[in-house]
């Protein structure tokens, strides 16, 4: 997939914008920010199944932050709805022939966590051949709202949740059969795609 580092301007407003700074989600979080979804503990506990989970079942998860304090939530994918109609230019797609998708999630932090930092980038589309799809960081007008936040910009406070949609662009006729979710440090979750 080609990374998109520029940000499209049409004249009907529309706006696009592709964030390639790193997140929180795979690098280490700025001095003034303590905490990320991101753990440097090597016994990192995460209710992890063994199999897929069914769409809107959350997935806990329990670790220790780079200052060493605690922080956990459960992260779920609640919908994913293929096609979709978006107001996006061609350009955006990486795609000759494109298909969009949706997936909508969920994160919350648990009471007594530390705040979660969350970005699209853990998220990704699996499919029966064995490929990912990464979430591309689209966002701004055209993306369906709420969207969820790309680079650093998700902070989840103890007790609270986000929940936000990811726009996908898929070859025409490719369908998923996995959502995949894969934070750096911790094992990945993984959530059934119904079929249509």
């Amino acid at each position: 997939m080609r990374t998109r580092s520029v940000i499209v301007l049409a004249t009907t407003g529309l706006f696009l914008g592709a964030v390639t700074a790193c997140s929180s989600d795979t690098a280490k979080t700025a001095p003034e920010v303590r905490v990320s979804e991101k753990s440097t503990a090597s016994t990192a506990a995460q209710d992890s199944p063994s199999r897929p989970l069914d769409l809107g079942t959350g997935a806990h998860w329990s670790d220790t932050d780079y200052d060493g304090s605690h922080i956990s939530g459960t992260t779920t994918a609640l919908v994913y709805t293929q096609p979709v109609n978006v107001e996006l230019p061609d350009e955006a797609a990486d795609f000759e022939n494109p298909t969009w998708a949706v997936l909508e999630v969920k994160v919350c932090a648990d009471a007594r966590s530390t705040t979660v930092l969350v970005a699209q980038d853990p998220w990704a589309l699996g499919f029966p051949d064995d490929t990912r799809l990464n979430a591309p960081l689209l966002s701004g007008g055209g993306v369906p709202k709420p969207e969820y936040p790309t680079g650093d910009g998700g902070r989840v406070t103890a007790g609270t949740c986000l929940r936000g949609k990811i726009t996908f662009s898929l070859e025409h006729g490719k369908r998923p059969d996995t959502i995949i979710y894969a934070p750096e440090g911790r094992d990945p979750v993984e959530w059934v795609v119904p079929k249509t």
